[in-house]
């Protein structure tokens, strides 16, 4: 039997510098993370309010769990096997139309020019089964930093009570629908993938 194949995919702003300003831009690519992921092109201000809603043509990936931080994104994610012969990488083709319509927004809101993101994305293959449940969590971890920038991963540890309930409140990541919490933005991941690695 061939072991599932997850990617880890990330990238941050150029310079380390924030990508996200204010709680409207993490909308905006939460937004994306939905529309983006298919093999269709699309333009934002044609689409409705309720976008998690909107129909979309041949899905690129199965999004298992995702964070969104001031400088960066985390994106755990598979490729989709009917498009695997297609002479374009389905993330190459996913990521790419995710940092577009990203920095097309960026640069038009903050009359900024040029790229908001520090070259490439980045990717680790992940084909172990028990690493991928870690990976998930180190992902929706990534909040408890915003608590105190300068705490430190054992000084997280002791403090388990206040970093985890910041953890399970943050908006911009894929926890809450881990914990089974029903929202719009459910739909960005293919909740079939999350299921084996749902809390409770």
């Amino acid at each position: 039997m061939i072991p599932d194949i997850y990617y880890h995919v990330y990238n941050r702003g150029a310079h380390k510098a924030d990508i996200f300003l204010d709680g409207s831009d993490y909308v905006r690519m939460l937004k994306l993370l939905y529309i983006a992921n298919n093999d269709a092109p699309f333009i934002m201000e044609q689409l409705p309010d309720n976008i998690f809603g909107v129909k979309r043509n041949r899905i690129l990936v199965d999004i298992v769990a995702y964070c969104l931080m001031p400088n960066h994104i985390h994106i755990v994610l598979k490729k989709r096997l009917q498009i695997e012969s297609s002479a374009v990488d389905s993330i190459a083709r996913f990521i790419h139309k995710l940092a577009t319509g990203y920095t097309v927004y960026f640069n038009n809101k903050y009359g900024h020019s040029g790229t908001i993101w520090q070259g490439s994305y980045k990717e680790k293959i992940v084909y172990d089964g028990l690493y991928i449940q870690t990976l998930i969590k180190y992902v929706h971890l990534n909040p408890r930093s915003l608590i105190n920038p300068d705490m430190s991963k054992p000084s997280c540890d002791k403090n388990d009570a206040e970093t985890n309930e910041f953890v399970m409140k943050y908006e911009y990541s894929s926890i809450k629908d881990y914990n089974g919490i029903i929202r719009p933005q459910r739909s960005i991941l293919n909740v079939s993938e999350l299921l084996p690695f749902q809390v409770g």
